[in-house]
């Protein structure tokens, strides 16, 4: 069955293969590379309609990436529950990862309250349905494609949109860049994703602490003072409850994720936090009097509190403390 649908696929078909697979590997962003690729799809299938969407991770709804010519009614119907019910659930899409034609559905298609209700009245007979699957087996999105012309389309066609599914997948999965950097980080780490839209989602290792994921509001405030101004990484500790602390790095993604892996130190660390707060202010570019009045003590304890960091910390100088810190990720979200 596979030899059968490589060889199905002509010229034409393999050089659109190979333009969209660059189109996918180049530096544009997600919306206009997945645009381009739609209008690669639409200049060998000649079908006016094509929307490419995504899963939108923890929720299962589906969310438009490109939309070429449906109807706002037709883009509700096809990220909708029901479509879903009818199409997708039922025939397995998703486990199948290939392309199907209308005209291939083990039923009347005019019994799918979707396409009697929707499609036919807005003039459309016939398309194709893909569901996307990266390569490790997500199921992340969906390609739906459909014309007013009563030709259904080739095997070509299909065997093109099949070839290129993995490559769609991987181009609208809202977590693949979140992956693929967590996957270079600390495997013993736990691995969040805050997604532009502020949604905190799992992505590898242990559960997530209750501590970060109760906060989730204060957690995303802090990232997006963390990393402002293009910041593409940072560093800070987040109390865990019993005194000790999980050590955070983000980092931000290409796309506008930012990834956050967390660890608890071990040994846990020997700062106290009253001396966190002091090296978080040097960190800050504040004196020992400044320090001193932001946390209502005189400048003899400050100095005290600087003894005892460098001390700890085996440096000779506030500087190297500072520089310690910040590539350790010693500092708290906020000081004092």
């Amino acid at each position: 069955m596979k030899s059968r649908r490589i060889s199905a696929v002509r010229d034409g078909g393999l050089a659109t293969i190979a333009r969209v697979a660059a189109t996918a590997a180049s530096g544009a962003s997600v919306q206009d590379r997945a645009q381009q690729t739609v209008d690669e799809l639409q200049a060998l299938i000649p079908m006016e309609n094509a929307l490419l969407s995504c899963l939108v991770p923890g929720t299962g709804a589906r969310s438009v990436v490109v939309n070429n010519g449906y109807s706002e009614r037709l883009v509700t119907c096809l990220n909708g529950g029901d479509y879903h019910a009818e199409l997708v659930e039922p025939f397995a899409l998703p486990n199948n990862g290939w392309p199907v034609r209308e005209n291939e559905l083990p039923v009347d298609p005019l019994s799918l309250r979707c396409v009697a209700e929707y499609f036919r009245p807005a003039g459309l007979r016939d398309g194709l349905m893909c569901a996307l699957v990266t390569g490790d087996g997500r199921y992340v999105g969906f390609l739906d494609m459909s014309s007013g012309d009563a030709g259904a389309p080739s095997d070509e066609a299909c065997a093109v949109v099949g070839h290129l599914a993995p490559t769609l997948a991987t181009l609208v999965d809202p977590l693949q860049s979140a992956r693929r950097l967590a996957s270079t980080l600390d495997d013993r780490a736990t691995m969040l994703g805050l997604l532009p839209d502020g949604q905190l989602v799992a992505l590898q290792g242990g559960p997530v602490p209750e501590e970060l994921m109760s906060r989730e509001p204060e957690l995303r405030a802090v990232l997006a003072r963390m990393l402002a101004g293009d910041r593409p990484a940072a560093g800070f500790l987040w109390p865990d409850g019993t005194g000790g602390w999980h050590r955070c790095r983000a980092f931000r993604c290409r796309d506008g994720t930012t990834v956050v892996a967390v660890t608890t130190p071990n040994p846990p660390l020997e700062l106290t936090r009253r001396e966190l707060e002091v090296l978080t202010h040097l960190a800050q570019g504040r004196a020992n009097a400044e320090i001193a009045d932001d946390l209502g003590v005189v400048v003899r304890t400050v100095k005290a509190h600087v003894e005892h960091i460098l001390e700890k910390l085996a440096v000779p100088t506030r500087t190297a403390a500072v520089v310690r810190a910040i590539e350790d990720g010693l500092l708290l979200p906020k000081a004092g």
